[in-house]
């Protein structure tokens, strides 16, 4: 697996509020986006090996459900962040 670039990286975790991320889970994100990126679905602009319609729009479901997984992964972020305060 190719090694994701690591500005990349934190230009990506930046742009969905998720700066703070701590080093492991950074790590996973980042072997995430190394397979997303080798295999060409990090980004609309690389779709053009899939010609067949279906093919498509799996991509693009795919693409959904990585973004609804960004969304998840700043609420825990949110939530440890609170019950580190509190305790």
């Amino acid at each position: 697996m190719a090694i994701f670039n690591n500005n990349k990286v934190q230009g990506l975790l930046i742009d969905r509020g998720l700066k703070d991320l701590d080093d492991q889970t950074v790590e996973h994100v980042e072997a995430i986006l190394s397979e997303l990126d080798e295999n060409k679905l990090l980004n609309k602009s690389n779709t053009g090996n899939f010609t067949d319609r279906s093919n498509q729009e799996k991509v693009g479901f795919l693409r959904a459900l990585v973004e609804q997984n960004w969304i998840i992964i700043s609420q825990n972020q949110r939530i440890l962040d609170e019950m580190k305060k509190h305790h």
